[in-house]
């Protein structure tokens, strides 16, 4: 479909003891979008959570904090438990659990605390390893301070003529660690001489004996909190594979509880009833209606407000009135909710490039959906910028791999892309190029000596087998491989790009015509986007005027009716255009080239990559002896191996970067050529409600 789908808005009006009931009919129906009720109309207060709320929310955080302290994967984990064993098993489960991993959790966390006092007293110990001394003796003096810690040079020279014999300094093996035993007058100048030797403390170490002997005790005493902690993370692992069914299963069902309790925070409420206000597809009203009527009969109201028709207005907001024949007979009064969500219906393939376009933006509901156009551009512009056989093919492959592998669907849109972008790299690269790896088939007729004194390789000459050029004629025409070069016919290709672009181009205004028109009317079209379609189809009629000019050098002849008509259209669509949008036409019109000339990456691009290519090949073959690509090359298994390595080497690097030049140029002509001509976006995405399952199944 062009257009989303259409929306109809309804009212509900109920007593509060039909809420719960209504709120499951509202999400077994799966096609009610919910409008957030705005607080502040008369008689109305925002609803509050059905009483079970509550209870299921300390009941969730519970279990996702034991899902976070076991480390469980929800995402990860494919099985379903059925709803009935998850309700019959829930408290149970939940007191279990709790018992369960707060013992485990408690064990190894007084081992890891244990491990981590003994690596932190090891630490603090090991730089005196290698000082006689007893730990005591570091601490207790009442007139004598110690230092210690790492020096960048000795201080002990500047000590020595600074202090005699007045301290006592001991240093590790390569001096680079000391303790400095100093009386507490000299202490203010001990420091001064350790610092302008890059003095930096290191903490006392405590305890008895030897540095040594405590940090071999210190050893086995991590060695064997290390062992311990593993049992405790071993628990820890059986527990999560244990309780991972039962978590995950337990999250989905209290959260999918939660969700339906707290729907009343979207309502309107009084004290005795509640009010909702929703979209729904307009296909879909009278099941609804249905299905209400079938449920509660005349205890819960259902009125149509609107069908939502595609035009634009921006009146101010009405109010609906309406007497309730309930039990409450309340009046209601509602602010108009004017933009309906966006509801896309495409096919499998189509729809997965919705992907792009929700990228940049949703589509407004009174505006065309521009999927289908760039479902067929994106990978049409895409392989005719690659355009070659050779890296077509692995597209194809890496698209199938992605459909066949990927979940999501973001990855499911790019795969789709891949895959047909690939079959169009393989179309031009047989048809319109006739090459694979910049490589042609057959020599063909347009082919020119790109190197002089180099024999031009096709795959006919280097696989020695016979090649036809025209594969076969339908019509008196040749179907041939291969009709240019893209480094032989640069100027018929640029000029071919500049068409594609005015169709394309006059595609996006088509599009924003019947935009217009839906939205604003007809003459509101007709002078804002009709008017810029004459002045590009006058730009058409003027382009190969121009080229005859500039490029062949031919003379203007100012009977040409070409150019009588292109300059006709553009001046009567420029009135046309200055008469609806004003001055700002004429800041716009500059755009008609540029947005034109836009289009030579279609072409530049694989322009880069055949002559990335070409080198890589000449490269390649120059370095092969026997094939009459060199003169005088000579033949050896280096040689080869080199012009193998070279060869594939570089084509892997073209292939990726085909991958993002072919990519991000071909979306940008989307979105900043295209779109711009029609597409304005910002609508709000189709969100029903509806029950969500992945690890919950119902009987």
């Amino acid at each position: 479909m062009l257009l989303p789908e259409p929306m109809s808005r309804i009212l509900v009006i109920g007593t509060r003891k039909r809420l719960p009931d209504a709120i499951d009919l509202l999400y077994g129906l799966e096609n009610v979008h919910v409008i957030d009720f705005e607080t502040g109309e008369e008689g109305f207060t925002l609803g509050a959570p059905l009483p079970e709320a509550s209870d299921a929310s300390r009941k969730l955080l519970k279990l996702r904090s034991a899902e976070k302290d076991l480390e469980i994967d929800a995402d990860s984990y494919s099985g379903a438990v059925p709803v009935s064993q998850v309700r019959s098993e829930l408290d149970v489960s939940i007191a279990k659990l709790d018992d369960e991993v707060m013992v485990a959790l408690e064990s190894r966390n007084a081992k890891q605390l244990r491990l981590s006092e003994a690596q932190s007293r090891l630490a603090q110990l090991e730089p005196y390893r290698s000082i006689p001394l007893d730990v005591e003796m570091y601490r207790g003096y009442d007139n004598l301070e110690v230092l210690a810690g790492n020096v960048r040079s000795d201080p002990e020279p500047a000590l020595e003529k600074a202090l005699g014999g007045q301290y006592e300094m001991f240093a590790a093996k390569g001096g680079s660690f000391v303790v400095l035993f100093v009386s507490a007058k000299h202490v203010e100048e001990a420091q001064r001489i350790l610092a302008e030797s890059g003095f930096i403390e290191v903490p006392l170490p405590t305890g008895v004996g030897l540095p040594g002997d405590a940090a071999a005790a210190l050893d086995n005493e991590i060695a064997k909190a290390s062992e311990e902690l593993d049992v405790a993370n071993k628990e820890i692992a059986r527990l999560n594979e244990s309780y991972t069914p039962t978590i995950v299963a337990s999250d989905e069902y209290l959260s999918i509880m939660v969700e339906k309790a707290e729907l009343p925070l979207r309502m309107g409420a009084t004290a005795h009833s509640f009010i909702l206000e929703a979209w729904v597809p307009t296909s879909s009203y009278e099941a609804v209606t249905a299905a209400f009527a079938s449920k509660f009969g005349d205890a819960v109201h259902l009125e149509l407000l609107e069908n939502k028709g595609r035009e634009e207005h921006h009146a101010d907001e009405g109010e609906i009135k309406m007497e309730g024949g309930l039990d409450t007979a309340e009046a209601v009064s509602l602010p108009m909710k004017e933009e309906p969500p966006v509801k896309l219906e495409h096919g499998r393939n189509t729809g997965r490039f919705e992907f792009f376009v929700k990228l940049l933006s949703t589509p407004r509901y009174n505006e065309i959906d521009p999927t289908i156009t760039v479902a067929i551009f994106f990978p049409m512009f895409f392989g005719l910028m690659v355009g070659d056989v050779g890296y077509g093919l692995p597209f194809i492959v890496l698209g199938l791999l992605g459909l066949k592998r990927c979940k999501s669907a973001e990855w499911r849109g790019i795969s789709t892309m891949l895959f047909y972008g690939g079959i169009w790299a393989v179309f031009f690269g047989l048809f319109l190029f006739g090459d694979m790896m910049g490589i042609e088939f057959t020599h063909a007729p347009h082919a020119k000596e790109l190197v002089e004194g180099w024999a031009t390789p096709t795959w006919a000459t280097l696989l020695g087998i016979d090649i036809p050029h025209t594969l076969f004629t339908i019509g008196g025409f040749d179907v041939n491989l291969g009709y240019f070069t893209k480094l032989g016919s640069v100027q018929i290709l640029l000029y071919g790009s500049l068409w594609i672009g005015i169709a394309h181009l006059l595609t996006g205004l088509a599009l924003g015509f019947y935009n217009m028109m839906l939205r604003h009317g007809l003459k509101a079209a007709i002078l804002e986007k009709l008017s810029w379609i004459l002045v590009f189809i006058g730009f058409a009629c003027l382009l190969p005027v121009v080229i005859d000019v500039l490029i062949r050098g031919n003379d203007i002849s100012f009977s040409d009716p070409l150019l009588l008509a292109g300059i006709g259209l553009f001046v009567v669509g420029m009135l046309m255009a200055l008469k609806g949008e004003g001055g700002s036409a004429l800041i716009e019109m500059p755009e008609v080239m540029s947005n034109t000339l836009s289009y030579t990456r279609l072409i530049a691009i694989g322009m880069s990559k055949a002559g990335m290519a070409l080198a890589f090949n000449y490269i390649s073959l120059g370095l092969i002896a026997g094939i009459g690509t060199a003169a005088g090359a000579t033949s050896n298994p280096v040689m080869l191996i080199a012009a193998l390595l070279i060869f594939v080497v570089g084509h892997l690097m073209i292939f990726m970067l085909a991958i993002l030049s072919a990519g991000l140029h071909g979306i940008r002509l989307q979105y900043v050529e295209l779109f711009k001509k029609f597409y304005e976006g910002g609508g709000v995405d189709f969100d029903p409600l509806k029950i969500r399952r992945k690890h919950t199944v119902e009987e």
